[in-house]
């Protein structure tokens, strides 16, 4: 006899759809940061540029931290 562990599967589903959004909108970010901040920096707009690298140095951070965070959980054994 088999049983399905719905909420096991649930729990699977949202949290891959979670991650994959999230992740890739993070990156999303940082290319789209990363792009503003050239077209600030080559237009002289200093603080504008600024602002958008920060923005892109964050979401780097915060995809790292992701990325590093998920090949933890599959490398973990308990």
């Amino acid at each position: 006899m088999a049983a399905i562990d719905f909420h096991g599967l649930g729990e699977v589903i949202w949290v891959s759809f979670v991650a994959g959004v999230g992740v890739t909108v993070l990156y999303s970010v940082v290319v789209f940061g990363a792009g503003k901040a050239g077209e600030a920096r080559r237009a002289g707009e200093r603080g504008e540029a600024a602002a958008f690298s920060a923005l892109a140095i964050f979401a780097m951070l915060v995809f790292a931290a992701a990325v590093a965070y998920a090949v933890y959980v599959m490398l973990d054994k308990g």
